[in-house]
């Protein structure tokens, strides 16, 4: 009676066990966030690359981006210097106070600002932009990235907009 007893003990402990790696093995754990961010903004920098013309900086806001801590937000920044330029951590309003942007022009500089949702599974929902001017912009609202095979892809682009 015992040896049965704790025949079925071990038997249900062996099933959660498998239930349980089998379940922690089917979901992706998103270990690079910051990849989701860079991601957008690398095809977004190459989109009407006339905004880049004679820029000096690039400006990130990162102030309504809620997936990412500080320590992560400054990880992305330092992933953008890769592009050659100095970069900024300013809202529009911090821009202007800082005499970069004039007129509703950053004459020497574009910006980039990304709206986030929180993650949900796998995957991030966001408005993201880039601009230069009143009459020179361009973005995406909706945009989904999604992590799968250990990296970042844009799965839905979104609705692409243009000033």
């Amino acid at each position: 009676m015992k040896k049965k007893l704790m025949s079925r003990k071990v038997i249900i402990l062996l099933i959660l066990s498998i239930a349980v790696f089998a379940a922690a093995c089917t979901q992706s754990e998103v270990t690079d966030k910051v990849g989701a961010y860079t991601t957008v903004i690398d095809k977004l920098y190459v989109e009407d690359t006339a905004l880049n013309h004679k820029i000096k900086y690039i400006a990130v806001d990162t102030s309504s981006i809620i997936n990412l801590n500080d320590e992560e937000k400054t990880a992305l920044l330092q992933e953008i210097e890769s592009y050659g330029y100095t970069v900024l951590d300013m809202t529009i309003e911090e821009l202007k106070e800082e005499g970069y942007v004039e007129d509703l022009y950053f004459e020497e500089g574009i910006l980039f600002e990304i709206e986030d949702e929180p993650i949900k599974g796998n995957s991030i929902t966001m408005d993201i932009s880039k601009w230069r001017s009143g009459l020179g912009a361009i973005g995406y609202d909706g945009t989904v990235v999604t992590y799968k095979n250990e990296k970042w892809e844009i799965e839905t682009q979104g609705a692409a907009w243009i000033s």
